[in-house]
């Protein structure tokens, strides 16, 4: 049963969960946790497309909070109007946090912009990740920093992040089969790198060099579709 908040399309009813459906993908999860080779991964998040969470199409409903959410992101970032905005942030002003530590002026917008509802701390989570790797080396807010090229980083690194997130919260007992904490580090490492790979190669793709011509709603599109384009890759890992 998918909550209210995080399906973009309630009026339509989902799939029943296949039984099981977790077993495969965290059966490979574990084993590369403790192995660390390259195969199990794969296969981990192969399981994870076509059964897990019941293939792209599900799962960009199920994660509708997540671009709604990016949505919002993206308008803050860009100025895209108040179409459809929050009234938390339609009263966010990047100029008034111009002055502030970078670390400050992130914490102003995630807090702005996270939902009261149970994909809240994903999201806070999500979008702080993204807005310090993009902003990294930024030690004082000005909004002239917020270029096309942080943008496009920030909407990617958020989205990856968010399907990480999603990811390791349903792998569950699978990061106990790390012998240390450095493996299980490395294990995280290197899902949320491949995670980042293939979001970069299917969303990047559809940010054209006019970034701030897009509205919110064709952001929420493009990271739909960007899901969906993950997963039809992912779907064929053995």
């Amino acid at each position: 049963m998918v909550p209210p908040w995080a399906d973009d399309q309630p009026q339509q009813a989902l799939p029943e969960p296949l039984p099981a459906r977790f077993k495969p993908f965290r059966q490979s999860l574990g084993s590369f946790v403790s192995g660390g080779e390259r195969s199990d991964l794969q296969a981990a998040v192969g399981h994870y497309a076509r059964k897990a969470s019941g293939g792209g199409s599900s799962a960009a409903r199920r994660m509708g909070g997540i671009t709604k959410a990016g949505g919002s992101l993206f308008g803050v970032l860009s100025g895209a109007g108040v179409e459809g905005a929050s009234t938390d942030e339609s009263s966010l002003d990047l100029n008034q946090l111009s002055g502030l530590p970078c670390d400050q002026a992130i914490s102003a917008i995630t807090q702005a912009l996270t939902p009261t509802d149970g994909d809240g701390d994903k999201i806070r989570a999500a979008m702080n990740h993204a807005l310090v790797e993009a902003l990294d080396g930024v030690e004082t807010f000005d909004p002239s920093c917020i270029t096309d090229d942080v943008i496009v980083d920030t909407m990617i690194g958020y989205l990856a992040e968010s399907i990480f997130l999603q990811i390791v919260m349903d792998a569950g007992k699978a990061w106990n089969k790390a012998e240390t904490a450095t493996q299980a580090l490395r294990a995280e490492s290197d899902l949320r790198e491949l995670i980042k790979v293939v979001v970069d190669k299917h969303m990047g793709s559809k940010m054209n060099s006019n970034i701030r011509s897009f509205t919110r709603s064709q952001m929420v599109q493009v990271e739909r579709t960007a899901i969906m384009d993950v997963w039809k890759e992912w779907e064929s890992y053995q």
